[in-house]
């Protein structure tokens, strides 16, 4: 007896400790009471008292602009008087309409509710999708679910929509819950209380009513209300210290409207056998009077089989407690019901009267006294903006949750010593997940489904052996995907990543337990697969933390997080940039593509580590045979010299394996036999101070002089000289290649590839090199940009490290960057298909350039060379960028010291513009500047003569690369410099950060 009455004792405290506070709604207290009275006054004394019964009816409307549709709107409007209206699923623009024609109807104007847990999205098709609320119950950051709430308030405000049957208040403590499931925020009372209040509060910011539900909870119940009559069996301790507390404070923080649900509390209504929605025991007594709500109180859809079979389902819905009775079945019926039991004494006119008012209040409360139709311009793109986008993608990215990783492999490091393959299971086709890790490595996209055939199953499978990494994307929770999985999984290495709600992982423990690291994205659309993605390679870091317990795997909160330590991909709004701004940059382009100044070009933009713009443009040649894509490959050019060769000095210089005093001649023995070239340093030949000439000339070094006679070339176009290659130089049209020099076919003497069909002997290396040792030098020094330089540079380089300089660089550089497409000899392992052709070579290849380094230099030193001979897409070219931004480090690991980097990165000569191997804003010089006048003086970058270009800028954390084939077909082809393409989108970019 005595553990009973302190047992009584103690839940009579603790629910006056529940019960205690109640706050007037935030909404309501913002209002000018004298002004709201005045509009509510005169608005209810012009009223019938049909009309005022017809003000607590919220009516279903089906989103259909057909005459039958309309002609039952207006009967609910000016026969039944209704005060409200429930918009089912449609578009945006048709429920606009259908909306401003009801209101049109109505003497008083309606109140437009929505049922839009995630947003307008859950009933309309064409609006932006949010995140489902588990999802959002991973975030840590609750600022962004009221941002989240705050954004779909201005959504609705904007569809004319007043009041929103959100948020879910329901603690999902039952897994096997038919109904709330992921409509919840979670498992634990106290985040589903933040979450739900953070939302409601965003909402209500842009003077939307919130309706948090379902009264008195939800979550814990095995069957669905809309099927039958759920019992809710805890005790009230239970209730009080689980289900009610989201609701209490939710009620404490001064939120305006609440949802009683249609559940059978026996610990708060042990006699009536009634739903909660029409027990005056839960909605009255316990709601009102001892939480003391002060909001306005609507019953879950009366249609629903929980209420919708107890007879005389409006009255007790009213005497329960309820301000508006929601979306009845045959409201026709339910009105005239409704109306008896007024008549007979049931309902007194004072309580319709009272309640009556009570939605009058509130319908000035939300703007409803300056009603005015809902503009249809622009109506989709003002819902559908890129601030909206940026925020579906900031909420994704929050939410992924890291489960496991007991090794801590993410995100992934060592991609040089990686052969990844990433697996999608349940799906058909290549998914946005494994396009998106594809911006990052090499990846094998491989699909499998619980459909193929188990022998295809089996060879598919087989064939991941040949990888070390095997990412497993998970998409769905079906009994043979769960099988697949177990076979994929088997005896190999691999990181689960699920697209599926927490509690369809259960079916994969076994596989999660053998693996090296598990994700858990929660939703299967584009969004969570592209940011996935990200965190597993560490474009974006890992903060979300699981919403639930997993029996036996995890447990509630669960999470590890991760920092950024790759690109991400976002939008420009993310990092501060305008992208109105940048879209000026797509004219310009198409203008130089319409002038053929190029054919194609990719374009991207990185700022604060995030590539934020990143886009192709027309084709590869002028027939349209192509069009670009951001995977494609040109021809660097002159960039390599500061992505190649320089990289490799900045990494040789690091180790202390040279100095930029030191003499080239001491790693070039060949330099010491000339006077002037000994002398020459490395600091020297990064300025372009060496005296050496610009170039080299290959025509009278591996053209037959037999061939053309006495002259090889002439500035006029005859029958002899019709070999244009140049603005205005013609060649002879029998010059050909030396026969002892080139074959049409490869064999012993004729090993080097030079181009499609032609090879050469290793003479013709040597003799180039042999040529520039022996060249000619000016008596001075004075600054001369020169590929000479750069090519006696790649000598020291492979003497010094006894290995060519493609294999250094793909080692030390752009294998653990993840740059796959950033390589000499790009035909070794990219499609031919996937290189932009350059020009085409009547004189020495006879051929369209594709896939061979359009410099000659190059070309004939076998295609690996210090001046040029570099390919990539700009997505991989960034990664060697970001990094030098970086100071040296990319992904987690260091490539180069933070010192070293901004000793080259830093210098500029006394002398010209230029800096250590790279090219530099003419400050001096503004209109001869390489760069837009915007540039500081910072920057540093480098051009290429097939159309390319970079621009690194430290002071702005920026990146910009233009990569084009303007030498398609032709190299005289000079309307890029003219019409000052580069520098142009350049400065789009800069008044972007403004």
């Amino acid at each position: 007896m005595k553990k009973a009455g302190l047992l009584i004792i103690y839940l009579i405290c603790l629910s006056v400790h529940l019960f205690s506070m109640g706050k007037e709604p935030s909404l309501y207290r913002n209002i000018d009471e004298k002004q709201m009275e005045h509009w509510v006054d005169s608005v209810f004394d012009s009223m019938t008292f049909k009309e005022r019964v017809g003000q607590l009816f919220v009516l279903g409307v089906d989103v259909n602009l057909s005459a039958r549709n309309k002609e039952l709107v207006k009967k609910y409007i000016q026969e039944l008087k209704i005060g409200g209206i429930l918009f089912t699923k449609g578009t945006a623009k048709a429920q606009a309409e259908l909306t401003n024609y009801c209101q049109s109807l109505s003497k008083v104007p309606l109140m437009i509710t929505l049922d839009g847990e995630w947003g307008l999205s859950m009933r309309l098709t064409d609006t932006p999708k949010f995140p489902i609320n588990m999802t959002l119950g991973a975030i840590e950051n609750d600022s962004l679910i009221y941002a989240y709430g705050k954004e779909v308030g201005r959504q609705c405000r904007r569809m004319g929509i007043h009041v929103n049957f959100a948020p879910v208040l329901d603690v999902n403590s039952n897994e096997n819950n038919p109904v709330i499931g992921r409509r919840s925020f979670g498992e634990s009372p106290e985040k589903v209380a933040h979450k739900a209040i953070a939302y409601a509060r965003g909402l209500e910011s842009e003077g939307v009513l919130s309706v948090g539900k379902h009264f008195p909870g939800h979550g814990d119940t095995s069957d669905d209300s809309h099927k039958t009559l759920p019992i809710v069996n805890q005790t009230r301790h239970h209730l009080e210290k689980f289900e009610l507390v989201p609701f209490k404070k939710y009620i404490n923080s001064g939120l305006g409207g609440l949802m009683v649900g249609h559940l059978n509390v026996p610990a708060f209504d042990n006699y009536s056998q009634l739903p909660a929605s029409l027990s005056p025991a839960i909605t009255d007594t316990l709601l009102q009077q001892k939480m003391k709500f002060k909001g306005l109180v609507f019953t879950d859809a009366l249609e629903m089989k929980g209420a919708s079979e107890f007879p005389n389902l409006a009255a007790k819905a009213l005497l329960a407690g309820n301000d508006i009775l929601l979306k009845p079945l045959s409201p026709i019926t339910k009105m005239d019901e409704l109306l008896k039991a007024i008549d007979d004494g049931v309902i007194p006119h004072s309580l319709i009267e009272e309640k009556c008012l009570k939605v009058l209040r509130y319908k000035y409360i939300l703007g409803l006294n300056h009603y005015s139709a809902i503009p249809l311009k622009n109506l989709n793109e003002d819902l559908n903006t890129r601030q909206t986008q940026l925020l579906i993608q900031e909420l994704y990215a929050a939410a992924i949750t890291i489960l496991k990783d007991t090794k801590e492999i993410l995100p992934l490091k060592m991609l040089g010593q990686r052969t990844i393959a990433a697996v999608a299971v349940g799906k058909n086709d290549e998914t946005p997940f494994q396009k998106m890790l594809g911006n990052y490595a090499s990846v094998e996209p491989i699909s499998l489904t619980g459909k193929m055939p188990t022998a295809k199953q089996s060879e598919i499978i087989s064939q991941l052996d040949k990888y070390n990494t095997i990412i497993v994307g998970i998409h769905s929770g079906k009994k043979a995907d769960i099988t697949l999985a177990r076979r994929i999984c088997q005896n190999r290495n691999t990181i689960l990543v699920f697209f599926t709600s927490p509690y369809q992982i259960k079916g994969y423990q076994e596989v999660i337990k053998k693996s090296q690291a598990v994700i858990l994205a929660y939703e299967d659309n584009v969004t969570a697969q592209e940011y996935a993605a990200q965190i597993l390679f560490g474009g974006y870091g890992a903060q979300g933390k699981l919403p639930v317990n997993i029996n036996n795997l995890f447990t509630l909160g669960k999470g590890t997080e991760t920092q950024a330590t790759r690109l991400g991909y976002t939008l420009p709004e993310a990092t501060g940039m305008n992208s109105d701004s940048l879209d000026k940059i797509a004219p310009i382009v198409k203008e130089g593509i319409s002038a053929k100044a190029f054919p194609g070009c990719q374009i991207l933009i990185a700022h604060k580590g995030k590539i934020i713009y990143s886009k192709s443009f027309g084709y590869f040649d002028y027939a349209g045979t192509h069009p670009v894509q951001n995977t494609d490959v040109y021809d660097l050019a002159s960039v390599t010299k500061a992505t190649a060769t320089l990289p490799a000095i900045m990494k040789l210089y690091d180790d202390h394996k040279l100095s930029f005093h030191q003499k080239l001649s001491n790693y070039i023995p060949q330099l010491k036999a000339d006077t002037h070239k000994k002398q020459i340093t490395i600091k020297d030949a990064l300025y372009h101070e060496t005296g050496l000439a610009s170039t080299l000339s290959v025509f009278p070094l591996f053209l037959d002089r037999n061939s053309y006679g006495n002259h090889l070339y002439q500035k006029k176009r005859d029958n002899d000289y019709r070999i244009q290659i140049d603005r205005q130089l013609y060649a002879h049209k029998d010059a050909r290649l030396r026969k002892d020099m080139f074959s049409t076919s490869r064999s012993d003497t004729f090993p080097i590839n030079i181009a499609e069909n032609l090879y050469a002997t290793p003479k013709v290396p040597d003799t180039l090199f042999t040529c520039i040792v022996k060249s000619k030098t000016r008596n001075n020094k004075n600054y001369l940009y020169s590929c000479l330089n750069f090519i006696l540079l790649q000598k020291a380089v492979e003497n010094i490290t006894q290995q060519p300089l493609n294999l250094f660089l793909n080692k030390n550089f752009y294998a653990p960057l993840g740059a796959t497409t950033t390589t000499y000899l790009p035909l070794t392992h990219i499609s031919r298909e996937r290189i932009a052709p350059t020009e085409n070579d009547a004189l020495l290849r006879n051929q369209i350039i594709i896939g061979y380094p359009h410099d000659e230099l190059a070309a004939f030193s076998g295609g690996v060379s210090g001046n040029a001979g570099l390919f990539s897409s700009a997505n991989d070219l960034a990664k060697l960028l970001q990094m030098y931004l970086n100071q040296g480090e990319y992904g987690g690991e260091r490539y180069i010291s933070a010192h070293t980097v901004a000793s080259f990165t830093r210098a500029k000569s006394e002398n010209s513009r230029r800096g250590l191997g790279f090219d530099k804003p003419n400050t001096n010089k503004p209109e001869a500047s390489p760069t837009c006048p915007e540039a500081p003086a910072s920057v540093y970058g480098h051009t290429g003569f097939t159309g390319t270009a970079f621009w690194v800028d430290p002071d702005n954390d920026l990146i910009f690369i233009f990569l084009s084939n303007r030498v398609y077909a032709h190299r005289w082809n000079k309307n890029l410099m003219t019409l000052n393409i580069r520098p142009r989108i350049q400065s789009i970019i800069y008044s972007a950060l403004k």
